[in-house]
């Protein structure tokens, strides 16, 4: 032991003497010491030459939805399209916009700058140059102090280290409708009262997603998401994040660039559309027009996609299987074996067209501008047809009137509830956003009811006289109106359309009830708690078109359940790939859907046996198809009872007469 431990310490004394040794000639040979030429190691933080500033991200953002309209490329106006054209001296002045360092002295900040704080001390103008015409586009609070520590800290750009051979996807490589809505306001106006943008808002929507999660364990991952916010699917926001914490360009929904700047058609179901990223003018836009029309140079490139005009590219996202091989939603396949497909009736006649749920081409429909584009003069653009894009559906906005469709800058930074402490300012502009939103919800609401009156109607057949004390049959039809697919389609086990009949004798009795609800708000079904608990009968007579999830149970019977997870034989859910495929036995093997749906021109009908009591006298009979989208069970095992007033029954259509009885 003791010789290994004198051996080391004799190599150590050699290494000692030769380094010493070493700094002896290198002393002869230089005349310096070694601490006067040695060199520290390199710090661990260097000092970071390139142009960084998020900020940047922030301010580009408000210049791109606010400004970009006038201020183009070859426009006569700043080019704001690009940090190295916001950084070019001005046109006509020869002088930088943007002063580094000087946020006072930069032009920039002096047209957008105001006091909208209403400070009777400050120096900043009443109301700012720009932007000039709507206040609510007025910059808030927030987004001054981002400007102005922007261009105090130098205004610089946003840049990855060139070591960083990946550029991760941000919120802002995205373009947002607002662009879009400077230069297409007529698009803009219909696509926001519309279901594409209110896809990822809906409240039902969001708490269906995190009960999936939850019951999945996870696994379901952005399966339902990737339809309802291809963006924020794209930059990494996973299922489990709330609305709350989503980006501004996520709850966009289906925006703009989901369908304008898809380049080829993508034939795959369950919503895995690639949204390409990039600025306005970084890429194309594809439209249904061959040629586009450019006058001044200044707009985004544009070109042909036959694909956007076909039904196809509308069963990307409207028909979904689950990864277990459950067929969601089969509004494409219906379509596909439809009247309406064999007479080259698309999706976009019916949906896009100037009549709700009634085919008209394109050749047919309106004309005129689709673009209006600032400083150019409209007779430069041609006339087109005009597609509708508030893609109507029977679908409906579940959110205050201050949060849909439009909402203001200034009120992700205020509580805008608390009326008391606002700006004069900020209570004009709430008021403003309430009428507009308001006049919006309506439109949506008139189309949506156009809509479901043009999908079907009922016949009823029944006696014009009865005897007392007998049975009398009251015989109901209900009449598909739509050619393009099943009625009700989509989500069908959300969606209700059944028929509501009610006899009530001259004392005001009623004699015979189907159709009518429970305490809850649910048919006496399956799926209504007094039912089941027993406190209700059973609707035998029930004529409802709503199609339901079924599962297998551990019996070998089946059982229907409003949440699609098969909890009976697997109580913790895993969604993994399915060992066998489902096409080889037509279904999955422990869950289906029952499809209980009208098909397209179809006719089905329920004759209701009614015994009449002893009172004699006209007898009044209505008939109602009725429809809603959402069921209150629903709701309830979602976790969110406390919007189940906002569930609205629709009467598609009506009938009343009155049988006398003797």
């Amino acid at each position: 032991m003791d010789r290994p431990a004198k051996r080391i310490r004799g190599h150590r004394w050699t290494v000692l003497l030769l380094v010493a040794g070493w700094l002896g000639i290198s002393f002869l040979v230089t005349g310096e010491s070694i601490e006067d030429s040695a060199e520290a190691a390199p710090p661990v933080v260097r000092d970071n030459t390139l142009p960084y500033n998020k900020d940047w991200l922030e301010v580009h953002w408000v210049l791109r939805t606010k400004c970009s309209g006038c201020h183009r490329p070859n426009s006569g106006q700043h080019d704001f399209s690009t940090y190295e054209a916001v950084m070019a001296d001005g046109e006509f002045s020869g002088e930088p916009i943007v002063i580094p360092g000087l946020p006072e002295e930069s032009l920039l900040w002096k047209y957008v700058n105001w006091n909208h704080a209403f400070d009777p001390d400050s120096d900043a103008p009443e109301r700012p140059d720009m932007p000039p015409d709507d206040k609510g586009e007025w910059l808030s609070k927030g987004q001054l102090e981002t400007l102005h520590r922007w261009i105090e800290s130098g205004a610089l750009e946003y840049v990855l280290p060139p070591t960083c051979d990946t550029s991760p996807l941000l919120e802002t490589d995205f373009v947002s409708a607002r662009e879009c809505a400077q230069c297409h306001p007529r698009q803009y106006e219909e696509w926001s009262r519309s279901m594409h943008a209110y896809a990822q808002h809906s409240p039902v929507f969001e708490a269906f997603t995190l009960t999936m999660v939850e019951r999945t364990g996870g696994t379901i991952g952005t399966f339902c998401t990737r339809c309802h916010t291809p963006i924020g699917v794209s930059i990494g926001e996973d299922a489990s994040m709330r609305n709350v914490h989503r980006s501004r360009i996520s709850m966009e929904g289906v925006t703009c660039v989901v369908c304008h700047r898809l380049e080829k058609p993508f034939y795959k179901a369950s919503g895995r559309l690639p949204v390409t990223p990039g600025l306005l003018r970084d890429g194309c836009m594809y439209g249904p027009f061959k040629d586009s029309v450019d006058p001044d140079g200044s707009g985004h490139p544009a070109e042909e996609a036959a694909h956007l005009t076909k039904s196809s590219f509308c069963g990307s996202c409207h028909d979904v299987t689950n990864p277990v091989g459950v067929r969601l939603e089969e509004a494409f396949s219906e379509w596909q074996n439809s009247p309406a497909a064999k007479q080259g009736i698309s999706c976009q006649d019916c949906h896009m067209g100037p009549i709700p749920g009634v085919p008209v081409k394109a050749c047919d429909r309106p004309f005129g501008k689709v673009a209006v584009v600032p400083g150019i003069d409209p007779d430069m653009l041609p006339d087109r047809p005009l597609s509708n894009h508030s893609f109507v559906g029977p679908d409906y906005s579940m959110l205050p009137d201050t949060e849909f469709p439009y909402k203001l800058d200034w009120m992700y930074e205020t509580d805008y509830r608390d009326t008391k402490n606002l700006t004069p300012h900020q209570r004009e502009t709430l008021t403003h956003l309430r009428v507009q939103n308001r006049k919006q919800l309506a439109k949506a609401r008139n189309l949506r009811f156009e809509l479901l009156k043009n999908a079907a109607e009922i016949r009823v057949e029944h006696p014009r006289e009865a005897n007392r004390h007998r049975k009398m049959k009251v015989h109901v039809d209900v009449v598909s109106k739509t050619a393009g697919h099943n009625f009700p389609t989509g989500f069908t086990a959300e969606r209700q359309v059944w028929v509501e009949l009610i006899l009530v004798d001259p004392l005001g009795r009623t004699v015979f009830s189907s159709g009518d609800l429970d305490s809850n708000g649910d048919l006496r079904d399956e799926h209504s708690h007094e039912v089941e608990a027993g406190h209700l009968h059973w609707d035998r007579h029930l004529l409802n078109f709503q199609s339901k999830f079924t599962l297998l149970t551990v019996q070998g019977t089946e059982r229907s359940v409003i949440i699609p997870v098969n909890r009976d034989l697997t109580p913790i859910n895993v969604v993994r790939p399915n060992p066998a495929p489902a096409q080889s036995f037509g279904r999955p093997a422990d869950f289906r859907v029952a499809k209980a749906s009208l098909p397209p021109l179809d006719t089905m009908g329920n004759t209701y046996p009614i015994r009449l009591g002893d009172c004699a006298g006209p007898h009044r009979l209505r008939v109602r198809l009725n429809y809603r989208n959402l069921p209150p069970a629903l709701f309830d095992k979602i976790g969110i009872p406390h919007l189940k007033h906002l569930i609205e029954t629709v009467v598609i259509d009506e009938y009343e007469s009155v049988i006398d009885v003797r």
